[in-house]
C-alpha cells in the first residue's frame, strides 16, 4: 500500500511539473503600456498597411479583365512546350512560390534564381532580382520568351497559339472590343497584370498598423520593435521590403553568408554599372513564412536562417537567439490569408 501512494504521489508531483513547464512555455513577456505604444508608433514609422481591395466591388468591365488574366495565368498553352504554365512556379496555394530553390522550366531546364512571390508584388515600382521590369504587366513576357522558363518561341507564335482558341477569341473580343486584332501583345500584359493586381494578402500585421493593439502577442510586438531597429534600413513600406522606392544593397556586403555556388553578377545584368555587381532588390518578407527557401539562389532554407544571413551579411552584426525567436515570431504576422478567387479551381467572382 506505502509503494502504490508513493508511486500515485510521483505521479501527481510530474503532471504539476508538466503543467508548470507548459505554463512558462506559454507565458508571454511584460512591458509596459509606455512601451507598447512605443511600438506601435515605431512600426507605423516605417511600415503601413496593404491597401484595401474589394474584387466584388469592380465594374464588370475590370471583372472580365481580370477573369481573362487568371485565365491566362493557368495556361499551359503559353510555353514552348505547353507543359506548364505562370502558375507552375507561382503556385498560388503556396503563396505564389513553388518552394524550391531554383524552379525547372518547360523542359525540365532550370532557372537562374529563385522564383519570387507574385502575391503583393504590383506594389514594387520594379520586378525581378535585378530589377529588370519597372511593372507587373512589363514583367510578365519575361519568363514566357525566356529559354530557361516557359521558353515560348516567340510574340508571332504565342499570338498565333491564342487567336486560334475559340475561347480567346471570344474572350478578347469582349475585353478589348475596341481592338483589331484584339489578341496582341500589350493586350496579353494587361490582361495577366490585372489579376496579379487583386493578389493581395493582408495580414493580422495590418490589423495591428491600423490600430488593433491586441492583433499582436507581447512576443510579436518585441519581433516587430527588434526588426525596425535592425531590418529598416531595407525592409519597410507596406511590402515589409523596398516598395517602391527599391534600394539595392549588396547582398554579403561583408561577407557571402548564403553558401551560394553560383556568382550572380545581379543588378549588373541590366545596367553594367560596375556599382550594382552583386546587387539584387530588397524582398518583400509579406508571407514570407511560406515563400521558402530564401535569397536570390534559394541556397538559406529556414526563416530564421535567414534572419541572422541578411544580418550577418548587411551589418557584419550576429543577432542574440532571443532577438532572431522575436523577429521570427513577428515575420510569421505577415502571413495572410490566400486569396481564394485566384486558385485555378474557384470562380473570379461569386455568382
Amino acid at each position: 500500500m506505502k509503494r502504490t501512494i508513493r508511486f500515485t504521489g510521483m505521479l501527481a508531483v510530474i503532471f504539476l511539473m508538466v503543467i508548470s513547464c507548459s505554463k512558462q512555455k506559454l507565458e508571454e513577456p511584460v512591458i509596459s503600456a509606455d512601451f507598447d505604444q512605443t511600438i506601435f508608433h515605431l512600426a507605423n514609422s516605417y511600415m503601413s498597411a496593404l491597401p484595401d481591395l474589394d474584387i466584388e466591388q469592380l465594374s464588370a468591365e475590370e471583372k472580365k479583365l481580370v477573369e481573362l488574366g487568371k485565365k491566362l495565368f493557368y495556361e499551359k498553352n503559353l510555353s514552348g512546350s505547353r507543359t506548364i504554365s505562370c502558375a507552375s512556379c507561382h503556385d498560388i496555394m503556396k503563396y505564389g512560390v513553388d518552394n524550391k530553390a531554383l524552379s525547372p522550366g518547360d523542359k525540365n531546364q532550370i532557372g537562374l534564381r529563385n522564383s519570387q512571390t507574385v502575391l503583393n508584388t504590383f506594389l514594387y515600382g520594379e520586378q525581378n532580382w535585378d530589377t529588370k521590369f519597372k511593372s507587373v504587366e512589363d514583367q510578365v513576357m519575361g519568363p514566357i520568351f525566356s529559354e530557361l522558363e516557359m521558353a515560348m518561341s516567340g510574340p508571332d507564335e504565342l499570338i498565333s497559339r491564342l487567336s486560334a482558341d475559340p475561347f480567346y477569341q471570344k474572350a478578347f473580343a469582349e475585353v478589348f472590343p475596341e481592338d483589331n486584332p484584339s489578341i496582341n501583345m500589350d493586350n496579353i500584359k494587361k490582361a495577366i497584370g490585372s489579376f496579379e493586381r487583386t493578389l493581395l494578402t493582408p495580414s493580422r500585421f495590418d490589423e495591428y498598423l491600423k490600430g488593433d493593439l491586441d492583433a499582436l502577442t507581447t512576443t510579436e510586438k518585441l519581433g516587430v520593435h527588434s526588426f525596425v531597429i535592425n531590418c529598416k534600413s531595407c525592409h519597410s513600406s507596406a511590402l515589409v521590403g523596398a516598395g517602391f522606392a527599391v534600394e539595392y544593397p549588396i547582398f554579403g556586403h561583408h561577407e557571402d553568408y548564403s553558401d551560394s555556388n553560383r556568382d550572380d553578377l545581379g543588378r549588373y545584368d541590366v545596367t553594367k554599372d560596375p556599382e550594382d555587381k552583386r546587387v539584387f532588390k530588397v524582398p518583400q518578407l509579406r508571407n514570407v513564412e511560406k515563400t521558402f527557401p530564401y535569397m536570390h539562389d534559394g541556397s538559406v532554407k529556414t526563416l530564421e536562417d535567414a534572419i541572422q544571413v541578411c544580418s550577418m551579411a548587411e551589418s557584419n552584426y550576429r543577432l542574440s537567439e532571443k532577438d532572431v525567436s522575436y523577429i521570427a515570431a513577428f515575420l510569421r504576422t505577415l502571413t495572410g490569408k490566400i486569396p481564394e478567387h485566384a486558385l485555378e479551381q474557384n470562380p473570379t467572382f461569386r455568382q
